[in-house]
Protein backbone atom coordinates (compact mmCIF):
# COMPACT_ATOMS: atom_id res chain seq x y z
CA UNK A 1 0.00 0.00 0.00
CA UNK A 2 1.44 3.37 -0.99
CA UNK A 3 0.56 6.30 1.26
CA UNK A 4 -0.13 9.70 -0.31
CA UNK A 5 2.68 12.24 -0.27
CA UNK A 6 2.40 14.44 2.81
CA UNK A 7 0.55 11.81 4.85
CA UNK A 8 2.05 11.60 8.32
CA UNK A 9 -0.47 9.42 10.13
CA UNK A 10 -3.46 10.04 12.30
CA UNK A 11 -3.60 12.40 15.23
CA UNK A 12 -6.15 13.36 17.82
CA UNK A 13 -6.52 15.94 20.53
CA UNK A 14 -7.92 14.97 23.89
CA UNK A 15 -10.75 16.86 25.52
CA UNK A 16 -10.30 16.16 29.19
CA UNK A 17 -12.71 16.53 32.05
CA UNK A 18 -11.26 16.45 35.55
CA UNK A 19 -13.06 15.62 38.76
CA UNK A 20 -12.31 13.83 42.00
CA UNK A 21 -13.17 10.17 42.43
CA UNK A 22 -15.27 11.13 45.43
CA UNK A 23 -17.37 13.57 43.32
CA UNK A 24 -17.79 11.11 40.44
CA UNK A 25 -18.85 8.30 42.75
CA UNK A 26 -21.18 10.62 44.67
CA UNK A 27 -22.84 11.81 41.42
CA UNK A 28 -23.53 8.17 40.50
CA UNK A 29 -24.96 9.01 37.10
CA UNK A 30 -23.79 9.13 33.54
CA UNK A 31 -25.38 12.56 32.89
CA UNK A 32 -22.92 14.22 35.26
CA UNK A 33 -19.93 12.61 33.50
CA UNK A 34 -21.29 13.48 30.04
CA UNK A 35 -21.80 17.13 31.06
CA UNK A 36 -18.20 17.33 32.31
CA UNK A 37 -16.91 16.05 28.96
CA UNK A 38 -19.22 18.38 26.99
CA UNK A 39 -18.01 21.37 29.02
CA UNK A 40 -14.39 20.35 28.44
CA UNK A 41 -14.96 20.05 24.68
CA UNK A 42 -16.67 23.46 24.53
CA UNK A 43 -13.94 25.16 26.51
CA UNK A 44 -10.93 26.83 24.88
CA UNK A 45 -8.89 26.43 28.03
CA UNK A 46 -5.93 24.11 28.07
CA UNK A 47 -5.89 22.37 31.40
CA UNK A 48 -2.57 20.86 32.33
CA UNK A 49 -2.89 18.91 35.57
CA UNK A 50 0.19 18.04 37.56
CA UNK A 51 -0.53 14.37 36.89
CA UNK A 52 -0.79 13.35 40.51
CA UNK A 53 -3.68 11.04 41.22
CA UNK A 54 -5.19 11.49 37.74
CA UNK A 55 -6.76 8.45 36.11
CA UNK A 56 -7.69 9.12 32.49
CA UNK A 57 -10.29 6.60 31.32
CA UNK A 58 -10.39 5.66 27.65
CA UNK A 59 -13.01 3.45 26.05
CA UNK A 60 -11.42 1.49 23.21
CA UNK A 61 -13.84 -1.41 23.12
CA UNK A 62 -15.79 0.07 20.18
CA UNK A 63 -12.85 1.22 18.05
CA UNK A 64 -12.94 -2.01 16.06
CA UNK A 65 -9.35 -2.99 16.89
CA UNK A 66 -10.38 -6.64 16.89
CA UNK A 67 -11.52 -6.27 13.25
CA UNK A 68 -8.34 -4.70 11.85
CA UNK A 69 -6.65 -6.88 9.22
CA UNK A 70 -3.33 -5.80 7.72
CA UNK A 71 -3.20 -8.83 5.44
CA UNK A 72 -2.39 -11.56 7.95
CA UNK A 73 -5.87 -11.94 9.41
CA UNK A 74 -7.64 -10.45 12.38
CA UNK A 75 -5.72 -10.14 15.65
CA UNK A 76 -6.02 -12.79 18.33
CA UNK A 77 -5.38 -10.26 21.09
CA UNK A 78 -5.06 -6.48 21.31
CA UNK A 79 -3.79 -4.48 24.24
CA UNK A 80 -1.53 -1.59 25.07
CA UNK A 81 0.89 -1.88 27.94
CA UNK A 82 -0.85 -1.01 31.19
CA UNK A 83 0.64 1.94 33.00
CA UNK A 84 -0.11 3.91 36.12
CA UNK A 85 -1.72 6.79 34.25
CA UNK A 86 -4.57 5.25 32.26
CA UNK A 87 -7.63 3.04 32.58
CA UNK A 88 -8.67 1.47 29.27
CA UNK A 89 -11.84 -0.37 28.31
CA UNK A 90 -10.91 -2.88 25.58
CA UNK A 91 -12.83 -5.49 23.60
CA UNK A 92 -12.44 -9.19 24.38
CA UNK A 93 -11.90 -10.87 21.04
CA UNK A 94 -14.48 -13.58 20.53
CA UNK A 95 -16.88 -12.24 23.15
CA UNK A 96 -18.70 -9.07 22.03
CA UNK A 97 -20.45 -8.77 25.40
CA UNK A 98 -17.24 -8.78 27.44
CA UNK A 99 -15.02 -5.86 28.40
CA UNK A 100 -11.37 -6.01 29.46
CA UNK A 101 -10.38 -3.21 31.83
CA UNK A 102 -6.64 -2.46 31.80
CA UNK A 103 -5.06 -0.32 34.50
CA UNK A 104 -2.41 -0.46 37.20
CA UNK A 105 -2.74 -0.51 40.96
CA UNK A 106 0.03 0.22 43.47
CA UNK A 107 1.85 -2.93 44.70
CA UNK A 108 0.81 -2.40 48.30
CA UNK A 109 -2.89 -2.81 47.44
CA UNK A 110 -2.71 -5.61 44.84
CA UNK A 111 -3.74 -8.38 47.24
CA UNK A 112 -6.77 -6.50 48.58
CA UNK A 113 -7.73 -5.34 45.08
CA UNK A 114 -7.58 -8.94 43.77
CA UNK A 115 -9.77 -10.12 46.66
CA UNK A 116 -12.34 -7.40 45.93
CA UNK A 117 -12.38 -8.10 42.19
CA UNK A 118 -12.73 -11.86 42.83
CA UNK A 119 -15.67 -11.13 45.11
CA UNK A 120 -17.30 -8.96 42.42
CA UNK A 121 -16.66 -11.68 39.83
CA UNK A 122 -18.21 -14.33 42.13
CA UNK A 123 -21.27 -12.16 42.74
CA UNK A 124 -21.55 -11.54 38.99
CA UNK A 125 -21.37 -15.28 38.22
CA UNK A 126 -24.10 -16.09 40.74
CA UNK A 127 -26.53 -13.55 39.30
CA UNK A 128 -27.92 -12.77 35.88
CA UNK A 129 -26.98 -9.10 36.35
CA UNK A 130 -24.37 -7.73 33.94
CA UNK A 131 -22.56 -4.46 34.44
CA UNK A 132 -22.29 -1.63 31.95
CA UNK A 133 -19.11 0.42 31.46
CA UNK A 134 -20.12 3.10 33.94
CA UNK A 135 -20.89 0.54 36.64
CA UNK A 136 -17.54 -1.18 36.07
CA UNK A 137 -15.70 2.14 36.18
CA UNK A 138 -17.54 3.09 39.35
CA UNK A 139 -16.53 -0.23 40.95
CA UNK A 140 -12.89 0.29 39.96
CA UNK A 141 -12.91 3.85 41.35
CA UNK A 142 -14.58 2.73 44.58
CA UNK A 143 -12.04 -0.05 45.05
CA UNK A 144 -9.10 2.24 44.36
CA UNK A 145 -10.56 4.88 46.64
CA UNK A 146 -11.18 2.33 49.39
CA UNK A 147 -7.72 0.80 49.32
CA UNK A 148 -5.46 3.76 48.73
CA UNK A 149 -6.26 6.93 46.86
CA UNK A 150 -8.94 8.74 48.89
Amino acid sequence: MKLPQGYYGNAFVLASAYNTVKDLVAANNLDHCVKLVQQAKASDKTIVPDGSLCLPVTQWNRLGLEEVDFGEGKPLYTSPTANQFHCLFLPVIGDPNAIRVVFSVPMHIVEKFQRNMTEIDSNEASSSHTHNHLTILRMVMLLLCEVSLC
